[in-house]
């Protein structure tokens, strides 16, 4: 049974940030199961034996900031995941991806574990890793459904690159 999932946004959400292709006026993530669009691949968080989203073993990948992207690069995270033109502003330097790529911002909170969307939650990764961290189911669910509620983020993801 598929249950539709109402996206509850507020300034209480957490925030967090992730590169992905953008589309139209004003811009908003392309969806797809890719590392630069708005989806789950099933490597980020695949489905059980019974077909579950299981929360604590992966999700959509997402930062701290744009500075935490940069500080990523330290760590191999490609730079071209990253629009070149936060190379030129001096916010990300190093980045070297296309113009088709958008840096967006989901939530208005803090960086910090928490609900970010409606059956949503961010899960930072920990002292380890302070900058990344993935967006999971908030309990056990059907994957298709912890698929449908990532999808249904999409606009609401606004553009970051002039954030701080």
């Amino acid at each position: 049974m598929f249950f539709l999932y109402l996206l509850r946004m507020n300034a209480e959400n957490a925030k967090a940030y992730r590169s992905m292709k953008s589309e139209g006026d004003p811009p908003c993530p392309v969806l797809g199961d890719a590392a630069t669009k708005l989806g789950i691949r099933p490597r980020d968080l695949a489905p059980d034996a019974d077909g579950n989203a299981i929360p604590g073993i992966g999700g959509v990948s997402v930062f701290s900031s744009i500075a935490g992207i940069a500080r990523r690069f330290k760590l191999g995270f490609p730079p071209d995941m990253v629009p070149e033109r936060l190379h030129h502003t001096g916010k990300v330097v190093g980045a070297t991806g296309p113009t088709s790529l958008r840096v967006f911002r989901l939530g208005n909170g803090k960086y910090e574990a928490g609900q970010i969307a409606s059956c949503l939650k961010l899960i930072p990764d920990g002292d380890d890793n302070l900058d990344h961290g993935t967006i999971q189911p908030e309990g056990v669910m059907i994957f298709d459904d912890y698929r449908q509620a990532t999808v249904n983020t999409q606009s609401h993801w606004l553009d970051g690159e002039n954030d701080e």
